[in-house]
């Protein structure tokens, strides 16, 4: 037997008892390849059951409830009225956009007074349909002559509850109606051919509640000189209510009686019965030369179209206006000229445009002018004027109504000294044709823009034979607007056409009438 081998078995022994019982600690387990696979599918499948439940819910409802109201309201728009009412009984969501159509451009022009008369009591007892009103115009008002009557309250409360609205057509001007509207216009336009003193200043006073109004349009107003001033102390004459196109003596009582005066008067800022706060953002005036004028003084005015109802020989001072006008040259760009009837003699219209270019030449790019006499006329004014406007950019010719016929079918007229070469059978039909017959040529021949051969039709060589001179005496001229409704454009050229001599002024086509 070994020696020592009890003794060592008997010392393993003791240490065993010695020693502490082992501790047994957690362990994280990984978690198998096999165990995160299903995981994920679950979650991927539990995305899908919620993106189901989610398309399901949302296919419950009708697509068309999920279109804003606002383009509902645009769509409705382009259709009829009759039909706009037959949405409205559609659905709740149909009925509000069909509202919204059917009021927010208002045009009772067209409607016989009663039937406007019922319009406008239900916008008065209705304030949340009269809120959806955004342009409003109306052929009649109450009777000025009776303040108290249930017709004119019905008016009166359905502006009243107008919040929105924000281009406003009137026959007339009456502060009874208006005094105490909230709205805040962009664009006013009155049909009266006259206005007494009391209610030019009543309007005006009015005006400037709406600072953000940038159209005023007065279009059939006759209006010689502006009204005196009001003076502080003067006693105000009582209001006499009067139809808008009936002429009274008291209209201008307050003029000069002199026309050289009046119209100095009237382009004179220091006497103007327009506050000069008033209309800060006016930007197109449409009215009478001596409103014009006035507004013209420290507004950003860009267009100005000015209606000429008198002649050089009732008073009528072309310079004095344009000079007036000129005060506007930073912003002013775009002129207008329209005589009011066929009463309007051709010298006064030349002094008017010759005016226009030696007071505004230097800055207005576009010059419209309305023609109601014949052709040849305009067209010779135009070839003595055109050289005053040295910014000009677009000339527009335009006619309002037919040409006076002339004495003979076969009126001849003669062309430019600086007309192209034309091919012998143009020339030879050069004098049959008139300016009659120019100005109303036929929709059939109003050909595609070519490329100024033997076949192009005599209207438009004779066209182009006016832009041949009108291009010399004014070079910045880009854009000719014919009476013919004919519209000619500056092209861009190449270096080997500008060689060959290729005329600058390209036809573009007939605009839409």
């Amino acid at each position: 037997m070994p020696t020592g081998l009890g003794r060592r078995a008997s010392e393993l022994g003791e240490r065993e008892d010695i020693e502490e019982q082992p501790q047994h600690h957690a362990r994280k387990r990984s978690v198998s390849l096999p165990a995160a696979a299903q995981a994920a599918r679950w979650r991927e499948a539990m995305a899908r059951e919620e993106a189901q439940a989610s398309t399901q819910s949302a296919d419950k409802t009708p697509a068309v409830s999920r279109v804003s109201p606002e383009l509902l309201s645009s769509i409705f728009s382009f259709a009829p009225r009759r039909d706009i009412v037959s949405l409205a009984q559609v659905s709740k969501s149909f009925s509000e956009a069909a509202l919204r159509a059917l009021y927010g451009d208002l045009d009772l022009r067209d409607v016989d007074d009663e039937r406007a008369a019922e319009c406008m009591a239900s916008l008065a007892s209705r304030r949340h349909v009269a809120a959806l009103v955004r342009s409003f115009a109306i052929r009649t008002l109450p009777p000025a002559d009776d303040s108290t009557s249930l017709a004119t309250v019905t008016f009166a409360i359905a502006f009243n509850n107008m919040d929105q609205l924000r281009a406003l057509t009137l026959p007339r001007f009456d502060i009874r109606l208006l005094c105490h509207t909230t709205f805040s216009l962009q664009g006013l336009v009155l049909h009266c051919k006259t206005i007494s003193a009391q209610d030019f200043h009543a309007l005006f006073k009015w005006l400037a509640r709406q600072p953000a109004l940038t159209a005023l349009s007065l279009p059939n107003l006759v209006l010689p000189a502006l009204p005196s001033p009001v003076v502080a102390g003067t006693p105000t004459p009582p209001h006499t209510p009067r139809t808008p196109d009936t002429l009274n003596n008291d209209s201008y009582a307050s003029a000069p009686a002199s026309p050289a005066s009046a119209t100095s008067n009237s382009c004179a800022t220091s006497s103007s019965p327009i506050p000069s706060s008033a209309l800060p953002n006016l930007q197109r005036v449409h009215g009478p030369a001596s409103l014009a004028a006035a507004l013209a003084q420290g507004r950003p005015l860009e267009s100005a179209k000015i209606p000429i109802h008198t002649t050089l020989y009732d008073g009528l001072r072309p310079s004095a206006i344009m000079s007036a006008l000129a005060a506007a040259r930073g912003t002013l760009r775009t002129v207008t000229i329209k005589p009011a009837s066929s009463k309007i003699d051709v010298r006064t219209l030349e002094r008017v445009v010759m005016s226009a270019g030696a007071e505004l030449g230097d800055f207005v790019e576009t010059l419209e002018i309305h023609w109601v006499l014949d052709d040849e006329s305009l067209y010779k004014l135009a070839a003595s004027v055109l050289s005053r406007f040295r910014a000009l950019h677009t000339l527009r010719l335009l006619r309002d109504s037919p040409p006076p016929f002339p004495p003979s079918p076969l009126l001849e007229f003669p062309l430019p000294p600086a007309s192209p070469p034309l091919s012998a059978g143009v020339a030879g039909a050069r004098t049959s044709i008139s300016s009659f017959s120019s100005a109303f040529y036929p929709r059939s021949a109003r050909s595609a823009p070519t490329s100024g051969g033997g076949d192009t039709p005599f209207p438009r060589v004779h066209e182009r034979a006016h832009l041949a001179l009108w291009s010399k005496t004014c070079p910045s001229l880009r854009r000719v607007f014919f009476l013919s409704g004919a519209e000619w454009r500056v092209l861009v050229r190449s270096e080997v056409e500008v060689a060959f001599g290729m005329p600058p002024f390209e036809f573009v086509g007939y605009t839409q009438s």
